[in-house]
């Protein structure tokens, strides 16, 4: 296994795979695993990218038409050090009964 970064965010352990880029000198994250499977607190809300684009449940902090990703709607709390966050949207959090539904599908499958 490569190297990684591993994050506690609200109790969940992220572990993203870096990668040194030469250009930059410097290591990198990779976040495409997060983005083909999302990943959600252990109370259910669902943790971004600062960058990938607002939802349709957004709320922007500002008037800005420029204001389009998840870092700028009030709902999304920023994980200090990354570019991961937390959005606080309850219209976005999974309901207890559909993780658990979703857990015994994983089980069938496996």
């Amino acid at each position: 296994m490569g190297k990684i970064r591993r994050y506690t965010i609200e109790g969940t352990i992220l572990e993203i795979p870096i990668y040194w880029e030469e250009r930059s000198q410097r290591y990198l994250e990779d976040y495409s695993s997060l983005l083909e499977h999302p990943v959600h607190t252990k109370d259910g809300y669902p943790i971004f990218l600062t960058i990938e684009d607002a939802c349709p449940d957004a709320e922007m902090q500002d008037d800005d038409p420029s204001s389009i990703d998840c870092g700028s709607c009030r709902y999304y709390r920023q994980t200090p050090g990354t570019l991961l966050g937390v959005c606080r949207n309850e219209k976005r959090r999974w309901d207890a009964d559909i993780r658990k539904s979703d857990e015994r599908k994983e089980e069938i499958i496996e």
